[in-house]
């Protein structure tokens, strides 16, 4: 009898030794997945941090090029003729200075205007501040002045906000779309349509050009920009599809889901 409760006595401590060891097992099991979950939602958020970063920068860097060429090509050239008509007035021939100071007149109304338009592009917090349709309608405007295009810019539904930094990656995707447009695609056309959908924001970029095909044959390195769109937008949670536009050119379409989004009054 003695021996049975001695034995129970052991059965119940071996049971409760095992038992306390798998709660310790699962215990120390738990805080190893959660030590790993915690370093990989730190990775994402560094390398989302950096991608956000490196995108800012790119921003500048494209503004400051905008702004260069606006400089060298528009209100050079005007002030350059400013320069001649001023340089070649006659007081003596009424007619030609009093038409030379007329055009005068205009040429640096013109460039004053072109000033300040370049004043708003110098404004890199546009997007943070005013959203993704008054950054792309900025872009848009800055590539008419160019004349080499036509452009079409369409914004269908309700515009809303979402966060800003997701704005800001999928306005520097739309800058790279338009950068291999000019770069590669010997288009002659645009067509530009923010479609705000109740679930998410359509965003496509279509051009009459080459093609997406016939210019990835022709581009080793183009590969690289490709990997960069796919890879912001799905640090973002959007999807991006490009495909040929036939009969000739190329769509990019990005997809972004809203999360909370805020409609715009």
């Amino acid at each position: 009898m003695e021996n049975d409760i001695i034995l129970s006595i052991v059965m119940a401590t071996l049971l409760f030794l095992l038992l306390i060891s798998f709660i310790i097992a699962f215990w120390m099991i738990y805080l190893r997945r959660k030590a790993a979950h915690q370093q990989e939602k730190q990775q994402l958020k560094s390398t989302y941090d950096q991608e956000l970063l490196r995108a800012q920068l790119e921003i500048k860097e494209q503004t400051q090029k905008n702004i260069s060429q606006e400089i060298h090509d528009n209100i050079g050239q005007v002030l350059s003729l400013v320069k001649l008509h001023v340089s070649t007035m006659d007081a003596a021939n009424t007619n030609d200075l009093h038409e030379k100071i007329t055009d005068s007149k205009k040429l640096l109304t013109k460039a004053i205007h072109d000033l300040r338009n370049l004043s708003r592009s110098l404004d890199t917090d546009l997007i943070t501040e005013k959203g993704l349709c008054a950054g792309i309608a900025q872009e848009v405007e800055i590539l008419r002045r160019t004349g080499a295009y036509e452009i079409d810019f369409q914004i269908e539904g309700n515009p809303v906000r979402v966060e800003a930094n997701k704005e800001l990656i999928l306005f520097r995707i739309f800058q790279e779309v338009l950068n291999n447009i000019i770069k590669h695609a010997q288009a002659t056309s645009i067509r530009i349509l923010l479609d705000y959908r109740p679930d998410q924001c359509l965003m496509e970029i279509a051009d009459n050009g080459k093609g997406i095909t016939s210019r990835l044959q022709q581009q080793e390195t183009s590969g690289i920009g490709l990997r960069s769109m796919y890879k912001r937008s799905n640090l973002i949670g959007a999807a991006l599809h490009i495909t040929d536009n036939l009969p000739s050119g190329t769509v990019v379409k990005v997809n972004l889901p809203y999360l909370l989004p805020q409609q715009l009054i």
